[in-house]
């Protein structure tokens, strides 16, 4: 080589320039020792050219996969979530829900005598609806709330579309409340209208909606019915329904907090049974209550996925349902009363829906409504712990049952609350048993702030919500 291509022979050799010329077609023999070196050089840093584009591959292919497995786990499993709809479960014979309400087609704001004497108030239109806004319902009354069964009805659009007659066409129609759970709407029950605190009322029947004549729901036997609702004190006016038609009902008991159900026109005639244990409802707060009727009429109760049942029997009589907010045609006149607090759904099933079934349709009022509360969700677990109240205070009562030995083979243990990053709270817990339970009381600092947290308690995890 000649002397002025050592620059081009030392950048070789230093890797600044990695391909001298054709490997395949170099002939060692005749290389002196300074190329022979030069190829030397560019064969190994070929080589090593070879292996860094290698693990790049390998490590992009890497970053690849796990990226993808962090976007499924973050968006894929909320997409999932998002797909299954409690209207998609079998034997589905009634389902409303708040979102469906449209202000438009459902929502009455009219204060006109016309309206107020309408000679056909149930085909009139939306605008021509009578509601006392200026009194009552400030934001406007439901008149009609759709159904999202196949039922088949007699439709007359845009007002009703879809499923059974649902609503209230005549004067007491509740109200309807835009921002109300979460940031959405809800019904809202109540006393007569134009109640002036003195027993004098501008109309006689307290609000309510209800099923207009055939389309009522008949459950001849094994049926399952969530009820999304936030219960008030209503002390003041006694015992009161949630839901029913005349002489089938399900009523709630201001005296201990209790929930009760009669199924109607049996003979010899059904009892009343209570079907919840006492203080099973939270008043003033928001809460899923589920009853389930299996072939034998045996009732199983949930209260926000806690089971709440007493082992009460109702009969194998066909239950009706014709009435939301009550069970028939409430009100002063007659001594019935409504119930006063808010609802955001109503569901109910021909059938006793399965647990795998129950834990999707909790799930899904749970994210859609509820914003996470739900302390538990799996059935195996809540047949066995109980958490109360949840949303917490600064006391909570975990009572626990010993009718699983194997599942409580530790008795030393004592149930921890962590925070969301897994710092354990500091509480002061007393424990107290009886021949069927252990009960802790659990006393937390005043100042915890409000946030998500979470009861161990012998290998089980319950989340709690502080408000």
């Amino acid at each position: 080589m000649k002397q002025t291509d050592i620059d081009f022979r030392r950048k070789v050799a230093c890797g600044e320039i990695i391909k001298l010329f054709p490997l395949r077609n170099s002939n060692k023999d005749i290389m002196n020792a300074e190329e022979k070196l030069i190829m030397i050089r560019n064969e190994e840093f070929q080589s090593n050219i070879r292996q860094l584009k290698k693990g790049k591959i390998v490590l992009g292919y890497t970053f690849i996969f796990f990226m993808s497995l962090l976007m499924f786990l973050l968006f894929g499993a909320l997409r999932v979530h998002a797909q299954f709809n409690p209207k998609d479960v079998s034997d589905l014979v009634f389902f409303v829900e708040s979102t469906n309400l449209s202000t438009t087609n459902h929502v009455a704001t009219c204060e006109t005598d016309f309206c107020l004497n309408h000679p056909s108030s149930e085909s009139a239109i939306i605008t021509e609806q009578y509601c006392d806004v200026t009194n009552s319902c400030g934001e406007g009354c439901v008149r009609r709330w759709i159904d999202q069964s196949t039922y088949a009805g007699t439709f007359n659009p845009p007002e009703y579309t879809n499923g059974r007659n649902f609503g209230q066409d005549d004067k007491e129609k509740p109200c309807y409340i835009d921002n109300c759970i979460n940031g959405k709407p809800c019904v809202r029950g109540g006393p007569a209208y134009g109640d002036d605190g003195m027993g004098n009322y501008k109309f006689e029947q307290d609000k309510y909606l209800e099923i207009e004549g055939t389309d009522a729901v008949s459950l001849a036997g094994e049926f399952s019915i969530f009820l999304l609702a936030k219960p008030i004190d209503q002390t003041a006016t006694g015992d009161w329904s949630y839901f029913g038609l005349a002489a089938h009902y399900v009523t709630h008991r201001v005296s201990n907090n209790t929930i009760r159900l009669r199924v109607g026109n049996t003979v010899p005639p059904s009892p009343v049974v209570t079907i919840t244990t006492p203080e099973a409802v939270q008043l003033d707060q928001w809460q899923l209550i589920e009853i389930h009727r299996d072939a034998l009429g045996n009732i199983t109760s949930f209260i926000n996925g806690v089971d709440k049942s007493v082992g009460a029997n109702s009969g194998t009589g066909t239950f009706k349902v014709g009435y939301l907010l009550s069970n028939f045609k409430t009100g002063v006149s007659n001594g019935q009363v409504s119930m006063h607090g808010d609802v955001a759904a109503f569901l109910i099933y021909n059938k006793k829906t399965s647990s795998l079934e129950n834990n999707d349709i909790r799930e899904y009022f749970d994210a859609n409504y509820l914003g996470n509360i739900l302390s538990v969700k799996n059935e195996e677990i809540s047949n066995r712990i109980d958490v109360f109240p949840n949303p917490i205070t600064n006391h909570v009562t975990v009572k626990v049952s010993k009718a699983d030995e194997d599942f409580y083979e530790n008795e030393n243990d004592a149930p921890v609350i962590y925070d969301i990053i897994g710092k354990e709270i500091k509480t002061k817990v007393f424990k107290k048993e009886t021949k069927n339970n252990i009960e802790y009381s659990i006393y937390l600092n005043s100042k915890l702030n409000k946030g998500i947290y979470f009861l161990s308690l012998r290998g089980n995890s319950i989340k709690l919500v502080k408000n």
